[in-house]
């Protein structure tokens, strides 16, 4: 299976691995649960295989556990230049980290942009801008094996937040319909459940919830 999933722990997002020779991981939680996120993957892949963390956007729920993940993986961080500022000083405003009584690592960040292709060697995921929960939030899609990787953009019966900082409705209701323009069927969002077969029909189900069907 190209994605396996750690469920989110407490208030951690989940966590994905893209499986294959130059595997991928997705998101780091907030680092509370570091120790749990280790032995998961090491049941899963060798010690050093994992040289890049991808984060969807820049809360803290995502991202608080990416310096300790990177250091001890020696893995290199990539996210959206739009949010990249924020993860890169460790800004506890904009990363939301203040929520939790913390201030955020700064973390050293490689820019990703639209339309770029990561390769696991198993499968290539595009880079797809989705902005609206925050303004850098990105989606990663296998188009050959019609599987999406949302963030926090939409979940299985909802959708990420708007109200947040450089957070729109109007920029989330277009990601939305974007995603559902690529016909993905599997979905594997920011929190909560996954659902193998039936992402078009939970993206439909978002657009109602937004009043944009």
């Amino acid at each position: 299976m190209a994605v396996r999933c750690l469920a989110g722990m407490d208030f951690d997002s989940n966590v994905y691995l893209l499986t294959g020779e130059d595997p991928i991981l997705v998101d780091a939680g907030t680092g509370m649960h570091h120790q749990d996120i280790l032995k998961w993957l090491s049941s899963i892949v060798k010690k050093g295989k994992v040289r890049r963390i991808v984060l969807t956007h820049r809360h803290y729920d995502h991202t608080g556990g990416a310096a300790a993940l990177a250091k001890e993986l020696g893995a290199e961080v990539l996210m959206h230049p739009l949010d990249a500022p924020a993860v890169r000083e460790g800004d506890p405003r904009q990363t939301l980290s203040y929520m939790f009584g913390i201030h955020s690592q700064p973390v050293e960040i490689t820019e990703l942009r639209e339309g770029q292709v990561l390769t696991t060697g198993e499968s290539s995921y595009e880079v797809i801008h989705t902005p609206g929960h925050t303004s850098g939030g990105i989606s990663l899609y296998d188009r050959e094996g019609k599987v999406l990787l949302p963030g926090d953009t939409v979940f299985v019966g909802g959708v990420g937040r708007w109200d947040l900082p450089s957070g729109n409705f109007e920029q989330l209701a277009c990601s939305v319909k974007k995603l559902l323009s690529l016909a993905p069927k599997g979905i594997y969002p920011g929190h909560g459940d996954i659902s193998q077969n039936g992402a078009s029909g939970i993206l439909e189900e978002a657009l109602k919830y937004l009043g944009e069907s």
